[in-house]
């Protein structure tokens, strides 16, 4: 295990470098920090390449853009602590070479050029190392050969290190049991869900003082929001649709445009596999139509996957001389042999995409759409300025709207509204933090639009008055009565339970669980009810309280977790090379901060502040 954790580490360090070089190589440049800024940072005499700092941070920043869907800065990237989490990983890399340095681990020529000469990245289409190829990546990276392949050799070397360090290291088969033991342990039990129909007793009415009482207990439910009363102008492009002259010619041009979208030949999804010779073809082809085989299996037998074989979606003409064939099949299924590219071939049609025509008329209501929405969100634009020099002249909400095109409006705003104006997620951004001495300012919406805002009044969340809520209240108490109740009722079904009676002798519908473990979700049960079982005894009755429900539950069975079963081997196997992985981790961490105190760490400031400054 301990040399499966050393090939996965060396394995992470040789394609990290070999990551960082290829693909950042339209990032940074060592020209843009000047000739002699080398390092961000150092363990001793072992430096943090300012290059490779630069790199891995372009290449989170990316990569946590793609995540999101939307573009993160810098600025975004530094408050989550990017960079500083990016550099300690680098700190932690230079303090192993540091260490490898001081110990006077190294490995030869011979050894780094086999290495090399091993990226796949290098390899050409003839299956060997493609000299060129390596000698543009390391121009275009600013890095000479010299520097690539010593960084190569210290990864090397690190290696060896690495591997030395967690030489050994592995879990006790006791703990990875243990682990495995207390998460597949289950649990079998009965329960029954109590509502008012097992109450022995109708609950009365509350009356005006229990109504009152829970009016005053229960304060937080009758509490209005705060609420901001906020004015408001607004324009959108629906508002000016109906007013946008629109030509014929307009919505032609547009609909070439869109001749793609409305007009599709006829397409067919096929594979395509190819043969020696026309003989061979037409073999396959008897032994398909005779069922001795199929297209799929043939495909398998070359050793071939589906893509190998898919041509996509592809019309008659991009099938040359097979595609009057292929295209004569009314159905999927298997023509050939027939001519192609790669020689006699046969041709599976998978799906048979018919022609799509829609004519100029029948499309003239979403053009007509389409482009009076473009002209109307072009008309806003070039309304924004002007009406932004009407609100720094000190022009008020009330002003613009009657000076413009712009739709007055109010709206007391708690952050629940969602109709109108206060439907667009950029009105709500700024309704949420307007002050009432901010100045009001032309904002954009999402569809193109514009609005402006002003905060009239902020009021504070208050109590609504008692008879506004009456009928609330009266079914708050009514509730709660009948949750009292049946908490006694409960207690009384515990206690039979408890002495021996079962839940059907005490008229109580129940339900039975053969075993759920702690990592098991019981849907329409209360969340409290399954950390509970496991911390009950078989017999054991409990009483949980959800939020509106009332659960007895009784532990019928504890089914300790079968080390033998086919599953938990393999789960255990999983669990012991993850787990080695995490010590092995742990160690190296430990071991590099120990580096790190005895050699000594420096940052260069102006380095790091040089390459932040070059980030978007």
């Amino acid at each position: 295990m301990a040399a499966k954790a050393k090939r996965k580490i060396s394995n992470f360090f040789v394609w990290i470098i070999l990551g960082l070089l290829i693909v950042a190589l339209a990032g940074f440049g060592v020209s843009g920090f000047g000739g002699n800024v080398r390092s961000v940072a150092a363990v001793g005499e072992s430096e943090v390449d300012v290059n490779l700092y630069a790199r891995a941070l372009q290449r989170d920043i990316s990569q946590l853009t793609q995540a999101r869907g939307d573009t993160v800065t810098f600025a975004e990237a530094q408050s989550l602590g990017l960079d500083r989490a990016i550099l300690q990983g680098l700190l932690a890399q230079a303090a192993l070479d540091e260490s490898a340095r001081l110990a006077g681990l190294s490995v030869g020529d011979g050894t780094v050029s086999e290495q090399i000469l091993s990226l796949p990245n290098f390899i050409g289409a003839d299956g060997t190392f493609d000299r060129q190829a390596y000698q543009f990546a390391l121009e275009n990276s600013g890095m000479s050969v010299a520097q690539f392949e010593q960084s190569i050799r210290n990864d090397m070397a690190r290696n060896l290190l690495q591997g030395a360090v967690v030489a050994g290291v592995r879990p006790q088969p006791a703990f990875v049991d243990a682990i495995y033991s207390y998460v597949a342990e289950r649990r079998a039990f009965t329960y029954a869900v109590l509502g008012e129909a097992d109450l022995t007793e109708p609950v009365a009415t509350p009356d005006d003082a229990a109504v009152r009482a829970y009016y005053d207990a229960h304060p937080e439910e009758f509490t209005a929001p705060e609420l901001r009363r906020i004015t408001y102008a607004i324009l959108t492009p629906d508002m000016l649709i109906d007013s946008v002259e629109l030509d014929e010619d307009a919505l032609r041009v547009l609909y070439d445009e869109r001749s793609s979208q409305y007009n599709r030949p006829a397409m067919r999804m096929v594979d395509r596999l190819g043969f020696a010779d026309e003989a061979a073809a037409a073999e396959a082809k008897r032994a398909i139509d005779a069922g001795e085989t199929t297209f799929d299996a043939l495909v398998a037998e070359r050793g071939l996957t589906p893509s190998d074989v898919d041509l996509n979606t592809v019309t008659q003409a991009q099938l040359d001389g097979a595609g009057a064939e292929v295209f004569a099949l009314q159905e999927p299924g298997v023509v050939g042999p027939l001519p192609s590219s790669i020689g006699p071939a046969l041709f599976q049609v998978n799906a048979i995409l018919m022609e799509q025509v829609t004519p100029f008329e029948e499309a003239l209501p979403e053009l007509r759409e389409e482009l009076a929405n473009q002209r109307a969100r072009r008309l806003i634009e070039d309304e924004i300025e002007p009406l932004d020099d009407l609100l720094a002249g000190g022009a008020t909400i009330e002003e613009l709207a009657a000076e413009s095109e712009m739709e007055l409006g109010q709206v007391d705003w708690t952050g629940m509204e969602s109709e109108g104006a206060a439907g667009y997620g950029a009105f709500q951004a700024v309704a949420a933090q307007v002050r009432a001495d901010d100045f009001p300012e032309i904002e954009t919406l999402e569809d193109g639009g514009i609005f402006a805002l002003r905060l009239d009044e902020i009021v504070p969340p208050t109590l609504r008055p008692f008879e506004d809520v009456r009928t609330e209240a009266e079914s708050g108490a009514r509730a709660e009565a009948i949750k009292a109740a049946l908490r006694t009722r409960a207690e009384e079904i515990k206690a039979s339970v408890d002495g021996g009676e079962d839940f059907p002798a005490l008229g109580v519908t129940a339900f039975t669980n053969a075993g759920v473990t702690r990592n098991d979700f019981l849907e329409d049960l209360p969340p409290e009810l399954l950390p509970s079982l496991f911390e009950m005894e078989p017999g054991d009755v409990s009483l949980i309280e959800g939020d509106d429900t009332l659960v007895l539950v009784r532990l019928d069975q504890i089914r300790p977790a079968d080390l033998t079963e086919e599953t938990a081997v393999a789960v255990r196997e999983r669990l012991n090379g993850e787990i080695a992985e995490a010590m092995a981790q742990d160690l190296l961490g430990q071991f590099a901060q120990s580096v790190q105190s005895e050699a000594g760490i420096t940052v260069n400031d102006a380095a790091l502040n040089a390459v932040h400054t070059q980030l978007p």
